[in-house]
């Protein structure tokens, strides 16, 4: 059986998961708060105060961690089909080259 060794992660690898993580759980904050107040948007409705629909805080803690984790691994596989089309195409084109 053969072991793979993957290299350490770096610094810079762990500040773009906390990165896509944050990015992804204020999207999903975004989502559920215009969800929580859309009935302000109603016909004979004031937007300022809101009208929410939610009475407790527990439908934004699980909204924002499932799409946190959703959008994170969605990002994740994104940059690194990025990455790999970027490496598949450095190998398929043939340098130039150079006239003297």
């Amino acid at each position: 059986m053969t072991i793979i060794r993957r290299p350490p992660i770096s610094k810079h690898e762990l500040i773009a998961d906390v990165l896509y993580f944050s990015l992804s759980a204020f999207v999903s904050f975004i989502a559920v708060f215009i969800f929580d107040i859309h009935h302000s948007f109603y016909p004979g409705n004031t937007i300022y105060p809101p009208k929410f629909i939610f009475d407790s805080i527990n439908p934004y803690i699980i909204g924002i961690l499932f799409g946190g984790f959703l959008g994170f691994f969605l990002l994740k596989v994104l940059f690194w089909a990025f990455v790999e089309e970027e490496a598949a195409l450095v190998a398929r084109v043939p340098p130039k080259k150079h006239k003297k």
